[in-house]
């Protein structure tokens, strides 16, 4: 068994936006907020270079933080609130609510026994080594015909003389991820740049008015009484010790390698995303190293279920901007069989069924809410099959929050821990030819095989074309 990871906390802080900054307010969920109610928790790490003493991050950087978190939650002020979820009897709809006063849970923390490089590496790395880094979030309480819920912690995190990490746990239900990148980039930003001058110059200031969002269908009303009862505590997530994360990464040679083999054996197709032949090169993969080398018996003609995001601002009536912090992501599932996926055209039949997914989901007469009624249900029935879950975008660029340290070093989505065949797939750092990467959870036998298949179908493609 691997040595316990320690980090011992410095400081536990609460931090609000100024006071009398910020007034009171509810923010309500919109139908595209719901669907994520009782998610578990997000975490998300972003590790920097730092090469500082223990008595600077003391003396120097936390104040600074501090202060600039505040100055941040002023124009991101729902983040410091609670969601406000109504029980029993009460008729009342669930709403993200801020009173002056109400804070974010922060902790500064410094590691004891971690080595820096080891965590920021892309190559196999024991999972549980990454959790002490990351917050807990406050327990949800009961108040009055409701559920108090906060929505975000953060923990920052010193390597004395090497590093830092910057960590979140936040809640899904209050944004998506380009949302809540929105935040950290913001918050960044204004640590950088001693306040929020730059913020406002830039115009980058979130909007939260749900009533953007038009529900001409009810969604809401369906996707309440789907949901049943909501949950918001779940016990404490903790990898066994076979356990190992992995990033691996797809250069611009890689995608472009694969996407002529998807068009030159499919002609039919005027074009393949870098995103579907990604997502099907790396579904392959992990349907191959499910069971080491072989597919079980029993799975042949079982359902496979690769189930992917959309963010749609910009295709909802009418548009809503670039700057919305909220939930605004459809889903776009595809179906194969295992025998059709492993066949010998399996990476050919993958990239042009999430293709087609998308496209239908994205590109539709109805548009993109056509069919979403049955979101929910969907889910819940695809999670009893083998189903793979894919969140991030190449387009996703999570390397650009600069502190004032460069920009980070190591991005890691704790996310994907919780489900095993699920994967994140996001920009790549300091990448010039348009490289992404992919983190993965895996058994570490499992994980072996699948970074020696990643690398062999890269060198060669025709090893996905040809029957086991």
């Amino acid at each position: 068994m691997a040595p316990p990871h320690i980090v011992t906390v410095l400081e536990q802080s609460q931090v609000a936006p100024p006071p009398g900054t910020v007034a009171d307010s509810s923010v309500p969920l919109s139908f595209l907020d719901i669907p994520w109610l009782s998610l578990p928790p997000v975490q998300i790490l972003l590790f920097y270079d730092f090469p500082h003493s223990k008595a600077y991050f003391i003396e120097t950087l936390i104040p600074n933080l501090k202060h600039s978190l505040s100055l941040t939650l002023k124009h991101f002020f729902p983040l410091a609130g609670n969601l406000i979820y109504p029980t029993g009897s009460s008729t009342s709809k669930p709403v993200i609510r801020f009173v002056d006063g109400n804070s974010v849970s922060v902790t500064f923390a410094e590691s004891s026994n971690y080595d820096y490089s080891y965590l920021t590496g892309n190559h196999a790395r024991n999972a549980r080594a990454f959790y002490p880094l990351a917050p807990q979030l406050p327990r949800a309480t009961a108040a009055s015909d409701a559920v108090v819920v906060p929505l975000v912690a953060v923990q920052v995190t010193l390597f004395p003389n090497e590093g830092i990490c910057v960590a979140f746990t936040l809640r899904h239900l209050a944004g998506d991820f380009r949302s809540w990148m929105h935040f950290i980039n913001s918050w960044a930003s204004v640590t950088k740049f001693q306040g929020d001058a730059k913020l406002l110059a830039d115009k980058t200031i979130p909007v939260f008015e749900r009533s953007m969002i038009k529900d001409p269908t009810g969604l809401e009303v369906i996707f309440l009484n789907q949901m049943g009862e909501a949950r918001f505590e779940y016990p404490q997530f903790v990898p066994g010790d076979d356990m190992v994360r992995a990033t691996f990464i797809f250069r611009h040679a890689d995608v472009k390698r694969l996407k002529g083999l998807v068009l030159s054996l499919r002609p039919t197709l005027s074009r393949v995303s870098t995103f579907s032949v990604a997502c099907a090169y790396i579904w392959i993969c992990m349907m191959k190293t499910r069971n080491s080398e072989k597919v079980r018996a029993d799975d042949i003609g079982q359902a496979e279920v690769i189930a992917t995001l959309a963010e749609c601002r910009g295709r909802l009536d009418p548009p809503i901007p670039a700057t919305y912090f909220g939930n605004c992501l459809v889903p776009c599932h595809t179906t194969a069989k295992t025998d059709q996926q492993m066949a010998g055209g399996g990476l050919i039949t993958a990239a042009e069924l999430i293709g087609e997914g998308i496209r239908n989901r994205l590109q539709g007469e109805e548009g993109v809410l056509k069919g979403l009624n049955t979101w929910i249900s969907d889910f819940e029935r695809s999670v009893q099959q083998h189903y793979v879950g894919v969140s991030g975008s190449p387009k996703f660029t999570t390397y650009t929050a600069d502190f004032g340290w460069g920009n980070p070093k190591k991005f890691e989505p704790l996310a994907v821990d919780d489900m095993e065949n699920s994967f994140y797939i996001g920009h790549c750092r300091d990448s010039e030819d348009g490289a992404f990467e992919v983190s993965l959870f895996f058994p570490k036998v499992r994980m072996d095989a699948f970074a020696t298949l990643f690398a062999d179908g890269l060198k060669d493609g025709s090893f996905f074309i040809s029957r086991l």
